[in-house]
C-alpha cells in the first residue's frame, strides 16, 4: 500500500512539474562557456558535470529561484582522471543571473549576471588560464525562419584582471530534432598564457547536445578551435552531462 502511494505521488509530480529538458533545448541557459539570456523556470534545477582536458572535472548546480532569477555554484579539480593526486580548486565558484526583459516580437530576451567560473588550470594567483566571464549582459532572439533557432550576443567584463577590457560574444543555438541540438559561440576575450595579461585572442567553441534519456543530457564540446598556439586548451574536447528536474 505504501509503495502504491509512493508511485502515485511520483506520477503526480511528473504531471504537475513537467521536465525542463525540452525547454533547455529550445532556450539553453548557457551556450558553452558564456551564459545566454535564458533562465530556468521557478523551481527548476540542473546538475551538471563537465570532463575537461588534463583529466579535470567541473561539477555544478543551478536553481531557478524565480522565473527571473537563476543562481548556481560550481566546483572542480584538475587531474581527477589519471595518475597522481587531483589538483582541487581553491574555492567554490558561483554565478547569478537576472532576467530583465522577456522576448517579444521586437525585444530580445535580456539578462544581467555574474559568473566567477574560469576554465583551464588554476594559476598561482588562484585565477584560471581562461578568465571568468565576470559581470555580463546577454541577449537572445528567436530567428524569424525557425522557432527552434536563436541568435545570442553579449558583453562581459572579467574581474580576474584589474585592467581587462570588455569581451564580446556572439553565438547561435539550434534544436535539430527531438533529441539533438547544437550550439556555437565566438568570444573576443582576454587570456593569460605565459603570464602575459595583455594578450588577446578569440575563442571559437561549438558543441552537440543529446537528450540520452528523459531528463538526462549528454554534451560534447570542441573548444578554442582557433585559439593561439600557446593555449593549453587548443583544439580541446570536453564531455558534459546534465540532469534537469523541478522541485
Amino acid at each position: 500500500m505504501q509503495r502504491s502511494r509512493a508511485l502515485a505521488a511520483l506520477f503526480i509530480l511528473i504531471a504537475v512539474f513537467p521536465s525542463v529538458v525540452v525547454a533547455q533545448m529550445d532556450h539553453p541557459i548557457k551556450l558553452i562557456d558564456f551564459h545566454s539570456a535564458y533562465v530556468l523556470p521557478k523551481g527548476g534545477y540542473s546538475l551538471r558535470m563537465r570532463i575537461v582536458p588534463g583529466g579535470g572535472m567541473i561539477t555544478g548546480l543551478r536553481v531557478g529561484i524565480s522565473d527571473y532569477i537563476l543562481a548556481g555554484v560550481s566546483y572542480g579539480a584538475a587531474n581527477v582522471v589519471g595518475s597522481g593526486s587531483p589538483e582541487w580548486d581553491d574555492r567554490v565558484e558561483f554565478d547569478i543571473k537576472f532576467r530583465i526583459a522577456a522576448e517579444t516580437n521586437v525585444v530580445p530576451e535580456i539578462a544581467l549576471g555574474y559568473d566567477s567560473r574560469g576554465y583551464g588550470r588554476q594559476l598561482e594567483n588562484g585565477e584560471y588560464e581562461k578568465a571568468s566571464s565576470g559581470i555580463y549582459v546577454s541577449a537572445a532572439k528567436t530567428l524569424p525562419f525557425s522557432e527552434f533557432w536563436q541568435a545570442h550576443g553579449g558583453l562581459s567584463r572579467t574581474l580576474d584582471e584589474e585592467k581587462a577590457k570588455p569581451d564580446m560574444v556572439v553565438g547561435v543555438s539550434a534544436r535539430l530534432s527531438q533529441e539533438f541540438s547544437a550550439v556555437a559561440e565566438y568570444q573576443w576575450a582576454m587570456e593569460r598564457y605565459s603570464g602575459d595579461p595583455e594578450g588577446t585572442t578569440g575563442f571559437l567553441n561549438f558543441g552537440l547536445r543529446w537528450i540520452f534519456v528523459e531528463q538526462l543530457e549528454i554534451d560534447i564540446y570542441f573548444r578554442n578551435v582557433v585559439g593561439p598556439s600557446g593555449s593549453a586548451e587548443l583544439n580541446s574536447r570536453a564531455l558534459g552531462f546534465a540532469f534537469y528536474d523541478s522541485f
